[in-house]
């Protein structure tokens, strides 16, 4: 065995060591701590409340990192990266994904080989078939759920504006759209669209919430509903997304027959997911999100951009097209005649 085999088997198998930093970082609140003020080792250490062994080791660490910077009087700062992802308030901000990854998937994958011989799920969030609904009757768990899906998406927005002709469409409905935040983003640069979420009822409450305090009430509507339970209402755009890799094989092809019955003629359904696309840069990232899924949803897989677009024309649109939107993110599109 070389130094360098030995050097890449043990980078990729003890990378859980470097992610755990970061993570405890943000649990911590150390990158919001420096983000209102930079300070020693030992100044961080008192305001975090932190003990002595290890906590000048771990900051050093996340310099090397390249998630702090350290200047010769060894005061530390956030990187621009880490300001942009880990600090709230920016539009980058990952925390609230990052902050359940680390609360119900580090423990999950710890169990991945478990799941791998039983196909059975492993996070601890949930413990029947109905994972939305039982997620959604908790507080705690729903602002969960629905920081992860917002952080998701929000980078994704400005693509999604741009990269479909809007203009030739009056109306939208999102399914699965949580809070309103894609909806929101696009009313933004789309001021002509009627939008409306679809969401589980139990969501409605904090849409209206959300729409308030970002000043979009009356500007996207919400229907509460369950969209495996019964038609959608029309729309001439239906779009899901990060949403139908939640689902197997068969829930999938009934919820695109149910999206093709909703979109009006001339429509579109509209698809975006970390779709896996053999070459593509994504293809190892998106296929771990798979086994992540697998992890943590009763039925969810990744599946890739063949099998979409066979569920598509099989319920009867006239053709399908895709584009990337960045972020391992692929947007499929299906025209309605």
């Amino acid at each position: 065995m070389t130094d360098t085999s030995a050097g890449a088997v043990l980078g990729q198998a003890m990378a859980f060591q470097s992610a755990k930093l970061v993570l405890t970082g943000l649990e911590l609140g150390l990158f919001e701590a420096l983000a209102k003020e930079p300070g020693t080792a030992e100044e961080l250490r008192v305001r975090l409340g932190l003990h002595p062994r290890g906590t000048a080791h771990f900051l050093a660490a996340l310099a090397e990192l390249g998630f702090l910077e350290r200047d010769e009087h060894g005061t530390y700062r956030d990187t621009p990266m880490t300001r942009d992802c880990l600090v709230p308030g920016g539009d980058g901000y990952l925390g609230g994904f990052l902050r359940a990854a680390d609360q119900v998937m580090y423990g999950a994958w710890g169990r991945l080989a478990e799941s791998l011989r039983t196909g059975a799920p492993q996070a601890a969030t949930f413990t029947g078939e109905d994972m939305f609904g039982e997620l959604y009757d908790s507080e705690e768990k729903k602002g969960g759920l629905v920081g992860m899906a917002e952080d998701a998406s929000r980078p994704l927005i400005p693509a999604l504006a741009s990269r479909f002709d809007w203009s030739a469409h009056r109306s939208v409905l999102e399914l699965g759209g949580c809070r309103g935040n894609v909806l929101a983003g696009l009313v933004r640069a789309h001021p002509h669209l009627a939008a409306r979420v679809f969401d589980l009822p139990q969501m409605e409450p904090d849409f209206t919430a959300h729409m308030a305090a970002i000043g979009m009430t009356g500007k996207v509507g919400f229907h509460g509903g369950d969209f495996f339970a019964g038609p959608l209402p029309e729309a001439d755009v239906v779009m899901i997304g990060h949403s139908l890799i939640d689902w197997n094989d068969e829930q999938r092809q009934r919820l695109v027959r149910t999206a093709f019955a909703a979109v009006r003629p001339g429509g579109a359904f509209l698809v975006w997911d970390p779709v896996i696309v053999a070459g593509a840069d994504s293809y190892l990232r998106n296929l771990v999100r798979s086994l992540n899924l697998q992890l943590m949803t009763p039925h969810g897989t990744g599946y890739d951009l063949e099998q979409c677009a066979g569920w598509m024309r099989a319920a009867g649109f006239a053709s399908v097209g895709h584009t990337a939107l960045g972020h391992d993110v692929t947007l499929v599109v299906a025209r309605k005649e």
